[in-house]
């Protein structure tokens, strides 16, 4: 079976809904130069997910670990599975490969009634994202920033982690994947970055538990107040900084903080 065709007509679309000027802008009211916008398919090796996105896919162990470096995408998705494995077999439903948790139509009406914990749930909608990757192809960019130093490419994630991790699931746990490890990927420059831009996408998803938004609240606060996030794992003592900041004198960022937080009121 040959490889699917990207879908370039469908992500060109999703480039023409945002908008150059508008998707790149760094900060409220800054909009830079850039435009014409452009997908290019990097390498999943190349690409890694922000150690301060307060959207944290794993738990805190395997987190550690993975932006310290001691394990690889593959090895942080074993972990993961397997820790999901132990909890599946406590509440009476093993399983043994992910495959195991596709779900036919048949079956369906069955497991709306399971009430799985936040951990199955996170691997069976990741696997779902996989599926439909894989039988659809990814049409939704990631956005990336690069973060290339000298001859050795990097990018880091801004939006889209899940669709990085359902690409590493595809990849390495499930069969008929027929790509060639590469994702579609809006390239941010470096100096576009914006946390802004990341928490919109945040609030827009489900799921957003009541410690990731304390974490993008305090992110926002700490950028506006020109704070840098650290390189590699984020504890919590960073988050915390932003208890003695305030947005007194900086109240032309107010309203975009609390737009970027799901139009919550003050």
């Amino acid at each position: 079976m040959p490889p699917k065709k990207r879908n370039n007509d469908r992500i060109n679309a999703i480039l023409s809904d945002v908008g150059d000027l508008d998707f790149l802008r760094q900060e409220p009211g800054d909009r830079p130069a850039t435009s014409g916008l452009k997908v290019e398919y990097l390498p999943a090796q190349l690409i890694r997910p922000d150690p301060a996105q307060p959207r944290r896919v794993f738990p805190e162990r395997i987190y550690q670990a993975f932006h310290s470096e001691r394990l690889t995408p593959a090895q942080a998705l074993r972990e993961f599975i397997q820790m999901v494995q132990v909890i599946a077999r406590q509440k009476g439903r093993p399983f043994g490969g992910v495959t195991d948790l596709l779900v036919s139509p048949d079956e369906e009406s069955e497991a709306e009634t399971v009430h799985l914990t936040p951990q199955e749930q996170l691997l069976v909608d990741l696997l779902n994202l996989a599926v439909t990757i894989r039988d659809d192809g990814q049409v939704n960019p990631l956005t990336v920033v690069d973060r290339t130093q000298g001859v050795t490419r990097l990018y880091q994630i801004e939006t889209g982690e899940r669709r990085y991790w359902a690409m590493w699931l595809l990849m390495d746990f499930l069969p008929g994947y027929q790509g060639d490890g590469t994702l579609p990927c809006i390239i941010v420059p470096t100096g576009h970055a914006s946390v802004f831009r990341q928490a919109k996408e945040n609030t827009a998803r489900a799921g957003l538990n009541a410690i990731a938004l304390a974490r993008q609240a305090a992110l926002l606060i700490l950028a506006v107040h020109g704070i840098e996030t650290p390189a590699g794992p984020v504890s919590n003592d960073f988050y915390r900084q932003a208890l003695d900041l305030d947005l007194r004198g900086k109240r032309e960022y107010t309203a975009d903080i609390l737009a970027a937080m799901g139009g919550i009121s003050r």
